[in-house]
């Protein structure tokens, strides 16, 4: 089965195949290229060839094209990234403004900037030369994740407190940016996820995300959904749980719950909405376990969760150094442990 088509029957809850594996392979893809983690995502060639090595290596089938993903937007927007070769996570070198009373010197947006062209070309040439066999898409910023690149992050969520009104004006302008991004993908007949962990508890209370934070997803996801996009993702990590009823609200069909939640209410989530979920399995686990330990684990995982029709298999951020072969590991055991179930409604 062409792996979107197998992404769409878990959004649509019976998805009856092997789950679906979605390791989360952003920066480590350095680690298929020659490149300096400083240097790598600024060049195509060299991109679209480590992710021929990536799909190689894990038998993919989905790849997110994203490097550096929370700062794309940042740096279309005039912002400085500091890149070194002992940090795969460059940072924002300053905000680019310091107070909310100067949202209004902030450019204005209406046009492709900085990577984002790249990457959109990226994902369009990879989907072009794998057709069915893989299923690609672009990574976009959320509007809260944005914010905190651009303004001083810790600043801004003490604001959501003490100046909501500001960053409702900061949010605005950063999801107009990233809807000029997602109508760039679009365009081109690419899918994109959503990626905006830092508007996720612990870091945001449910009442601040519902008042706050919720009404931009929401905008977000009826644009994707007016536009007919089937797959519509909305990925934060951290513990989504207090946020779940409003996250299923938005208009987003695949959330996450990230490796800090119990599984035994991933498991409950799983089965009450009917929604896709990718859980994640703890990147540090996968880096420091040797495999029969990883065995054990994964197995305890299928033993709790079972092999749910919505369920998709995933990692928490995978760092440069995580051995290939544990990644490998865990593909191999989805194929191995997983079977085909029967459709019951066939």
């Amino acid at each position: 089965m062409p792996p979107r088509k197998k992404f769409i029957n878990t959004i649509n809850c019976s998805n009856y195949d092997i789950p679906v594996f979605c390791p989360a392979i952003y920066d480590y893809k350095v680690n298929f290229s020659n490149a300096q983690v400083n240097e790598f995502g600024q060049n195509k060639d060299e991109f679209v060839n480590a992710v021929k090595k990536e799909i190689r290596a894990l038998n993919s089938e989905i790849v997110t094209c994203g490097y550096d993903i929370y700062n794309v937007e940042a740096e279309a927007l005039g912002s400085k990234i500091m890149r070194d070769k002992a940090n795969i996570f460059p940072e924002v070198l300053k905000p680019l403004i310091y107070h909310l009373d100067d949202i209004g010197k902030l450019p204005v947006f209406t046009e492709l900037k900085g990577r984002m062209s790249l990457y959109i070309d990226i994902t369009k040439t990879l989907k072009e030369q794998f057709k069915d066999e893989v299923y690609f898409r672009g990574a976009v910023s959320g509007p809260f994740s944005l914010a905190g690149r651009i303004y001083d992050k810790e600043k801004l969520i003490l604001d959501t407190i003490l100046n909501p009104q500001g960053v409702t004006k900061l949010l605005e302008y950063c999801t107009e940016v990233i809807l000029t991004y997602i109508r760039g993908y679009l365009e081109k007949n690419q899918d994109v996820v959503v990626f905006d962990s830092l508007a996720s508890p612990p870091l945001i209370s449910p009442e601040i995300y519902r008042d706050l934070i919720f009404p931009f997803h929401k905008n977000i996801y009826n644009f994707l959904q007016d536009e007919g996009v089937e797959i519509r993702p909305l990925i934060m990590g951290g513990n989504t749980l207090p946020i779940l009823e409003f996250l299923s609200g938005t208009g987003a069909n695949q959330l996450l719950l990230d490796y800090n939640i119990p599984l035994g209410e991933m498991e409950k989530a799983i089965k009450k909405y009917k929604l896709a979920f990718r859980i994640n399995i703890d990147p540090d686990l996968i880096a420091r376990s040797n495999l029969v330990q990883l065995g054990n684990h994964l197995r305890k995982v299928k033993e709790i969760i079972g092999h749910k029709t919505n369920l998709l298999i995933g990692t928490g951020i995978l760092m440069k150094d995580v051995p290939l072969e544990n990644i490998q590991y865990i593909r191999n055991f989805l194929n191995r442990e997983y079977k085909t179930m029967p459709n019951k409604s066939a």
